[in-house]
């Protein structure tokens, strides 16, 4: 790697059954013996691959008791489900509607009562102003997207965090972090018990990647949304740092996504969509650990799966070419939303992709929580039928 952080200090072991292999990270050879005498992982990435169209709810089901045992849900608990929602964009512009019916159904069967389900959508979209501007609609994007009548049909309660009223965010400044001012998200972190993260897996036009890493900003207020993108250099690590607040971390349990359909290129509402033959539904309770499962994924689909050129009918032009024009983007969607001119919006840095470890928001991660161990197992439950798709991921992941 090319910062500071050394990968000298962490392992990797893909467990799949038993584990098979020795890991060379940072130059630093682990055996395998050393793995089976005791050395415990500190996370599990849990994943089950699904046939294209195969909806098993056992096998998700599954999946999810591997990931936690679920011990931290007591009676009369809240959960909050954070969806994916950036617009009313058909999965997988947004979290996967036949996985939150999924989650909600597991929820239930282990004794959560009191389940809340929503967002707030991106400025874009949905601009709700303290002068009383309002555009677009959290809950009507829900709609759109299949997620809220998911939501009805298991008698959780939708919650869209614009509704609750401009003064019902909080102030909160995450510890040795990029936020000058402090950030407002919504009061509703202060009223649950529990988070789980449902992203999206896939590409952002700024971004690069999207994930859980990256779910946090829907529960930014307007005003945070607009200081992180004039944020320059800091944007990845800003928008990193919203999970770093205690109101956020302190809560979070799990994440948990659906790769059945992946944006490889530019996203968060449009781009190229690929549905793969063999795909994972995949959670754990480290939001790095999966994260860095789902990006692995990502880099799999863009180098294998998607062409160049790629296109899309509502894009113009190479979508390769356009995931790298992230400051003309911005400064434009700065422009449209709150009016500011080119010389008040800072280049937005292009992060190329493919060595993940060096992506700034994972690097952040990373600078912020040294004492985390990112040793961590992946069992896999049903393996993918495309046996090179395993191999990819895991040099992806130094194993």
């Amino acid at each position: 790697m090319s910062s500071d952080i050394k990968m000298s200090r962490r392992t990797f072991i893909w467990t799949i059954g038993s584990l098979s292999a020795m890991a060379a990270v940072g130059g630093v050879e682990f055996a395998l013996a050393a793995a089976k005498s005791g050395a415990e992982s500190k996370a599990v990435v849990s994943a089950t691959w699904l046939d294209k169209g195969d909806t098993s709810y056992s096998l998700f089901q599954e999946m999810m008791d591997k990931a936690t045992d679920f011990s931290w849900l007591k009676p009369n608990d809240t959960v909050l489900v954070k969806l994916a929602l950036n617009s009313g964009n058909p999965y997988p512009a947004t979290t996967d509607p036949w996985a939150l019916d999924c989650i909600l159904k597991v929820l239930k069967a282990k004794g959560a009562s009191n389940i809340l389900v929503g967002g707030q959508s991106g400025v874009r979209n949905v601009y709700w102003t303290q002068a009383g501007q309002q555009r677009g609609s959290s809950r009507a994007f829900a709609k759109n997207s299949g997620l809220l009548e998911v939501i009805e049909a298991n008698g959780a309660t939708p919650v869209f965090f614009e509704e609750r009223g401009y003064d019902s965010y909080i102030a909160v400044t995450p510890k040795n972090g990029h936020w000058k001012t402090p950030m407002y998200l919504t009061s509703l972190l202060n009223e649950v018990d529990h988070i789980i993260n449902m992203p999206r897996v896939g590409s952002h036009a700024l971004a690069d990647f999207t994930c859980g890493l990256k779910n946090g900003v829907g529960f930014m207020r307007e005003d945070s949304r607009r200081v992180l993108h004039v944020g320059g250099a800091d944007f990845y690590a800003m928008f990193e740092e919203v999970n770093e607040v205690p109101e956020v971390k302190s809560k979070m349990r799990l994440t948990v996504s659906s790769a059945r359909k992946v944006m490889s290129l530019v996203g968060p509402d449009a781009g190229y969509v690929l549905e793969l033959d063999s795909a994972p539904v995949f959670a754990s309770t480290n939001l790095l650990a999966h994260d860095l499962y789902a990006y692995a994924f990502l880099q799999y689909c863009r180098e294998k799966l998607t062409p160049n050129p790629a296109s899309n009918p509502n894009m113009e032009g190479n979508l390769w070419d356009i995931m790298k024009m992230r400051t003309p983007r911005n400064r434009s969607f700065v422009k449209y939303v709150w009016g500011l001119e080119d010389n008040q919006i800072p280049e937005l840095p292009v992060f190329q992709p493919g060595k993940i470890y060096e992506h700034p928001a994972i690097q952040n991660y990373l600078r912020l929580n040294p004492q985390e161990s990112l040793n961590f197992s992946v069992v896999e439950l049903k393996k993918s039928s495309d046996q090179d798709i395993g191999l990819f991921m895991q040099r992806q992941l130094q194993v």
